[in-house]
């Protein structure tokens, strides 16, 4: 079988979730003797527009185009874009696949999923976020207040700071008057989310990694009847080895909480030094491993958490970046992990790793966090975006350390990048032998 995986973005430049469960999913299926390719977007000044780069990683093979936005005129290029369309279709015609399954098309465009089945191939999409009926991606405005429902009147709100040229006063060429406007805005809006329902209705399946993200897109109007939830897989044997090797922490060694991932507002890392700093006890340590990056409007967020951290001196470290190899390393060194996100998460990786490791795991009770924690058995749960409440569960942990042993020794259950890929196979029409 053939199998096309379209992604907004790929290794080695990006190490985000999704990146490493295409990963995970590309080596399972060259391990049973399918072929597979990458198309993704890169964002490469120093390149020509829409140049596509062929290059592989890790054995992979990759198709990336470069996209910089300058030919957007309006919204509807934002999400429906003719020249990216062309070129995955040349990709698609000299590749010939079987399956395409997509996994985000932000910075690339929503029709790929047309051009894919007329191009005569299967089409899965997984929905990993809720940028498919959220151009945030989010569901969460800049304030970071949750959108359990997509109400086209609140995105009129909040769409137009993130693309001003297009909506509104920023509108070029058009007077300002607020009420037409606001339709003008509003009508935009509603066609947007009206191609949304009917694009993910033309693929072949829609797929979710959870229970609670299905229900999010029901309430957006795509039936939960229409979609399958099929959980992410991960690589046991790297983070499996982790737990084997940990030994008791010695009694006079501070407790250190981790934090791993992307760091953003919707990530709450934020929140999880406010709660860090209510500990007030010299005992304890916070290590915050990822990246700061950009959040559409917001720009200020790195500062705003320094800011945060530097009262607390080198009891909390901003370690930066990491590679997916240093994971096993990081966690080895933590005693418990915290996900502290503000969003509802669509599966949560981390949670995942941190059990593999054997790491106490701390989590927001929301969305696919509390879908994946059974508070008090496998894992905490607090209040989301409540420092407070974070803060009492932390301290739990540091003087309970038989709370500690229960959660790690729990039963648990986390999928194989192997079980995953059998149970999506299933959905590409394949039953796993290559050909």
């Amino acid at each position: 079988m053939r199998i096309l995986f379209v992604t907004a973005s790929f290794l080695p430049e990006s190490i985000g979730g999704v990146e490493l469960h295409v990963r995970g999913l590309a080596h399972a299926y060259r391990a049973l003797g399918h072929e597979v390719l990458v198309f993704c977007r890169g964002g490469f000044p120093d390149r020509p527009e829409f140049d596509l780069e062929r290059y592989e990683t890790e054995g992979i093979p990759v198709a990336r185009l470069n996209y910089l936005f300058s030919d957007c005129v309006d919204f509807e290029t934002v999400y429906r874009n003719p020249r990216i369309r062309a070129r995955f279709e040349e990709v698609a015609a000299e590749f010939a696949p079987d399956v395409v399954h997509v996994h985000h098309l932000t910075c690339l465009s929503t029709d790929l999923v047309d051009a894919a089945k007329e191009a005569g191939a299967r089409v899965v999409v997984t929905l990993h976020d809720f940028w498919m009926g959220c151009p945030r991606g989010q569901r969460m405005t800049p304030e970071l207040e949750l959108c359990a429902d997509v109400d086209v009147e609140r995105c009129a709100d909040c769409v137009p700071r993130m693309w001003g040229g297009w909506f509104g006063r920023g509108r070029d060429g058009e007077a300002y008057e607020p009420a037409a406007s606001r339709a003008r805005d509003v009508a935009q809006l509603e066609r947007y989310h009206a191609w949304i329902r009917a694009l993910l209705g033309r693929a072949d399946a829609v797929v979710t990694p959870s229970r609670s993200s299905r229900a999010l897109f029901d309430r957006q109007g795509i039936p939960a009847s229409s979609i399958t939830v099929v959980e992410n897989g991960i690589d046991h044997a790297a983070l499996a080895a982790v737990a084997a090797s940990r030994t008791a922490r010695p009694p006079d060694a501070p407790f250190r909480f981790g934090f791993i991932g992307s760091v953003l507002p919707t990530k709450g890392v934020h929140v999880l030094v406010d709660a860090f700093a209510r500990l007030a006890r010299d005992d304890v340590r916070l290590d915050v491993h990822g990246e700061f990056l950009p959040w559409h409007e917001v720009t200020d967020y790195e500062a705003r958490v320094r800011a945060l951290a530097a009262p607390l001196g080198d009891r909390v470290t901003l370690h930066g970046r990491y590679g997916p190899g240093d994971l096993p390393s990081i966690l080895s060194r933590l005693d418990a992990l915290v996900v502290p996100s503000l969003w509802f998460e669509a599966f949560c990786l981390t949670l995942r790793e941190g059990f593999l490791a054997g790491v106490p795991v701390i989590a927001s009770d929301l969305g696919a966090m509390a879908e994946g924690i059974e508070d008090g058995a496998t894992g905490l749960l607090f209040r989301p975006g409540d420092p407070a409440d974070l803060a009492r569960a932390m301290a739990a942990l540091v003087d309970d350390a038989a709370l500690r042993d229960r959660l790690v020794r729990s039963e648990k259950r986390v999928r194989t990048v192997e079980e995953n890929a059998s149970d999506l196979l299933r959905l590409y029409g394949g039953e796993g032998a290559g050909r």
